[in-house]
């Protein structure tokens, strides 16, 4: 867990990042993101480099160990799986010592035809979340010469349970529908929690699992963009920003301002939550904001910006994370595979036309004085010779052959 609580910062850092851009439902995992950047920030030759390593948060130099130590400590957490996949065409030339630097993980090999690679990549996807990913979210393909991969899952089961019931929302853009509702009352006002943020008044309220997991729901201001309230929830359920408890609030009797917040009859002091059954599914083209993950300069240009991975020039041609959330009356589960594909860099395309000619039978020469244009030798190539290495060795030099050449008579 030590490795958790040196980088716990800097994943949270890229998660609030990504939130800020990202409008609407959905979801998506920043620490099944930040380990991939940082292989990449770590392979990487400049600008790119700079880039990858701004977005991880921490120098290139550490970042492959850093890497390494946020997966291992993921996979250590009670409740969590956590692992890396690799593949790559063997005519993408991986350096076995590149290789070898990575986090432990599968290793496979990619043929560039799609009908035999997408299965594999999918039964991986499956197997590492149980389910829950169906199919990898980044294609293959002749051009895929290299993917980069992990898979997190995670699961929790309340400590306290809700109950299911049916409920009618009166009010708000939900008006009038009938949700699955789910209800419980716990005696620990405190799992609610408000703060004033940058994105305005907060209320979140933490749903504690029976393995060290919690999901905090966050409510914002009606009208409020919702990468904004999430980003801004970051660093209170983080404990890195001042929050008021429930307890405190009800003794101050500012409850009002609060988004979602009242007072409600009781027999005991304690905390009333409703809230409502959810399967939440995205699929997120990393590259739409690619300045926000570093990617920018690794996916355009064609050079080679990974020269430590194999000297076959590459650059990022796919990054993508699928990911699912899952919340009901017994847990908590969600999965994310991400996954970065990299292609061969284009060589250069020449626009201009050459003509090619090829002596490969029998032809003609003339020896021609430049300047007046006199022919001084004639002759046909009929029957050239044929290359041996100690024939060349024991060609005559120019000039030699006047002493080898018979004379004529009149000389």
């Amino acid at each position: 867990m030590i490795a958790m609580s040196l980088y716990a910062t800097e994943v949270n850092q890229l998660t609030a990042a990504w939130l800020r851009r990202t409008e609407g439902a959905g979801v998506l995992s920043g620490a099944g993101l930040w380990p991939l950047l940082a292989v990449l920030a770590s392979s990487a030759d400049e600008p790119g480099r700079d880039e990858l390593a701004a977005a991880v948060g921490l120098s290139a130099d550490e970042s492959m160990d850093a890497a390494r130590d946020v997966l291992k400590a993921l996979a250590d957490l009670d409740g969590v799986d956590a692992a890396l996949g690799l593949w790559a065409q063997q005519a993408a030339q991986v350096r076995p010592e590149w290789r070898d630097t990575l986090p432990s993980g599968t290793f496979g090999e990619l043929t560039g035809d799609a009908a035999v690679d997408q299965p594999v990549l999918d039964a991986w996807a499956r197997e590492r979340t149980h389910g829950l990913i169906e199919r990898f979210p980044v294609q293959a393909g002749p051009e895929l010469m290299l993917t980069l991969a992990t898979a997190l899952a995670l699961r929790t089961t309340w400590q306290r349970k809700f109950s299911d019931e049916p409920w009618q929302v009166s009010g708000g853009v939900w008006a009038g529908r009938r949700l699955a509702g789910l209800q419980r009352t716990t005696p620990d006002a405190d799992d609610l929690r408000v703060a004033d943020s940058a994105a305005g008044p907060l209320t979140l309220t933490r749903v504690a699992g029976d393995n060290g997991l919690d999901v905090h729901l966050v409510l914002g201001e009606e009208g409020a963009a919702s990468g904004d309230v999430l980003a801004a929830a970051v660093p209170l359920v983080a404990g890195d920003a001042a929050v008021t408890g429930g307890a405190a609030l009800l003794e101050s009797g500012d409850v009002a301002r609060w988004p979602g917040v009242s007072t409600v009859s009781a027999q005991r002091p304690g905390l009333v939550l409703r809230t409502a059954r959810f399967t939440v599914r995205s699929l997120h083209d990393l590259l739409r904001q690619a300045d926000v993950f570093g990617l920018r300069a690794v996916s355009t240009g064609d050079r080679d910006h990974f020269p430590a991975i194999g000297p076959v020039p590459l650059r990022v041609d796919q990054a993508r994370q699928a990911a699912v959330a899952i919340f009901s009356a017994t847990g908590f589960e969600a999965a994310a595979v991400t996954a970065i594909g990299l292609r061969a860099v284009s060589m250069p395309v020449y626009r201009a036309q050459a003509v090619a000619v090829s002596y490969d039978r029998p032809f003609g020469f003339l020896a021609v004085h430049r300047e007046s244009g006199l022919v001084l030798f004639a002759g046909w190539v009929d029957s050239p010779e044929d290359w041996s290495g100690a024939s060349q060795r024991e060609r005559p030099q120019p000039g030699a052959m006047r002493d080898r050449l018979p004379r004529h008579p009149a000389q």
